[in-house]
């Protein structure tokens, strides 16, 4: 098994696999949000219940002497970045600011601010191709999502900045998992125990009217899609990707969520994309393989201990 994890495949395996989670519980989410449920009761639901299960994993493992202690500082740091704060900025920008707005905007900041901290803290190069390679990506995004021009009003600056401050977060996240090289079973269960506190103490009394009038098959879904692929198999995955590419690669992984989730939803829900959308997920996919030639593809630098 160690050999296996150790293969050069598997640093885009777990980057595809954290695409697809990613992709999976935003189509659930938008299926939710359909049937009446808010965004903050699911980004409860996001946080909340992988604690449920991490708590406990997490008192086992520090019962252990040879268990890993995180600092306690760098969880604190990784609880508010990629934590339920996280989330709850992500969504109030789309009170300002349509759909296609979030899904450009923020993946753009999640690529500048994780490309120029890796650059700080990784001391990775950013190499011309890679450059090349995002600015074609976020062209395909913007021809897959449809950036809207009409009927939008002066507070789109605000949504905007939102959407900015949270794709800022998710990239100084990513690199600080990766710079303090996080270990995948103790790191993910103390993230997502402290993303589990902070959720109940400061998302219950607002989540709680949305779910107690959901429907328990819908609820089931939420917790399950949310909770456990958007929770748990999402972060577990991202953080083992992260330990075999590079922080750049790592920054373009969210440009393909809005590609993936369309072809999700297409196979789940039923609509089927249009030219336009299929052109801008071949451009987006041409970008990614222009940026992420294998020169620059895997992480260069080795583990560093964790204090």
């Amino acid at each position: 098994m160690p050999r296996l994890l150790d293969n050069p495949v598997m640093g885009p395996l777990f980057g595809a696999i954290t695409i697809l989670s990613w992709a999976g519980f935003n189509v659930a989410a938008k299926a939710g949000i359909d049937t009446g449920m808010s965004p903050t009761a699911l980004s409860f639901l996001r946080y909340l219940t992988p604690g449920v299960f991490a708590i406990p994993l997490l008192i086992w493992l520090r019962s252990r002497a040879t268990a890993v202690r995180l600092p306690i500082h760098k969880l604190v740091v990784l609880a508010i970045l990629g934590g339920p704060l996280f989330g709850l900025i992500a969504v109030a920008g789309y009170q300002f600011a349509p759909l296609s707005y979030g899904l450009l905007f923020a993946p753009v900041a999640v690529f500048v601010s994780g490309t120029l901290l890796g650059m700080l803290l990784l001391q990775e190069q950013v190499a011309a191709q890679r450059v090349l390679g995002a600015l074609i990506m976020f062209a395909g995004l913007s021809l897959l999502v449809g950036i809207e021009t009409t009927g939008v009003d002066e507070s789109w600056l605000m949504g905007v900045g939102f959407f900015v401050t949270a794709g800022t977060m998710w990239g100084a996240y990513t690199v600080l998992l990766r710079h303090w090289q996080i270990p995948v079973l103790e790191g993910t269960s103390t993230i997502a125990s402290f993303g589990a506190i902070l959720a109940a103490i400061a998302l219950a009394p607002f989540a709680w009217p949305s779910l107690s009038e959901t429907e328990l098959p819908m609820l089931l879904t939420q917790v399950a899609m949310q909770g456990f692929v958007g929770g748990i198999l999402s972060v577990v995955v991202l953080v083992a990707a992260l330990q075999r590419l590079s922080a750049q690669t790592a920054a373009l992984l969210p440009t393909f969520t809005p590609a993936v989730a369309m072809m999700i939803a297409w196979v789940a829900i039923g609509p089927k994309p249009d030219t336009t959308e299929i052109i801008g997920a071949t451009v987006i996919f041409l970008g990614f393989t222009l940026a992420v030639r294998k020169k620059f593809f895997f992480a260069t630098r080795p583990a560093q201990n964790l204090v």
